[in-house]
């Protein structure tokens, strides 16, 4: 079975020698920016409307990429501490007390996130995300993550080449 999978491939390979021709950063730029196929979403495109330089964008890309993570992990602490904290068994008055408090604190906004609570500056990062790539990743098929990859590619390939990533007007 396995030689038959493996002849099968071989033979069918030169059906996708097309698949060489395409390139994705080329692509990206042009959702980037809103052009070629993406014009029609011009006014959409971050490339034309947030004038940010590369650094920014990796930093942005970043917080994305850890806000996933992040906000599993509060949403596991918080459902612990919300699980102890409704159902209570015989114990002392103060500990759950000094649970409220701390789930009260955990969902409470804060200054340093810009009034948000933990889990909504890792939802709102996210949602920047598929706000910016979303219909990219839906019309390619792609995850938010896949995106993130080729868009760090293209900022990447940017830079190598010296070309700034907005023009002024």
């Amino acid at each position: 079975m396995k030689n038959l999978i493996r002849k099968i491939l071989k033979e069918e390979t030169k059906d996708f020698e097309w698949a060489d021709s395409i390139n994705p950063l080329s692509d990206f730029n042009d959702y980037f920016y809103g052009i070629g196929d993406y014009e029609y979403r011009r006014r959409g495109s971050p490339g034309l409307y947030i004038k940010r330089d590369s650094s920014w964008w990796y930093n942005w890309i970043e917080d994305v990429t850890m806000a996933h993570p992040a906000l599993m992990e509060d949403v596991a602490d918080l459902e612990e501490m919300v699980g102890d904290l409704v159902n209570p068994r015989r114990g002392k008055i103060k500990e759950y007390t000094n649970l409220a408090k701390e789930v009260y604190e955990f969902t409470r906004p804060l200054s340093v996130l810009g009034g948000q609570s933990t889990i909504q500056s890792a939802t709102s990062e996210i949602m920047s995300a598929y706000k910016f790539f979303g219909e990219y990743c839906e019309k390619n098929n792609l995850t938010i993550f896949e995106v993130l990859d080729i868009f760090t590619t293209w900022l990447d390939k940017m830079d190598k080449e010296g070309k700034p990533l907005h023009k002024d007007e």
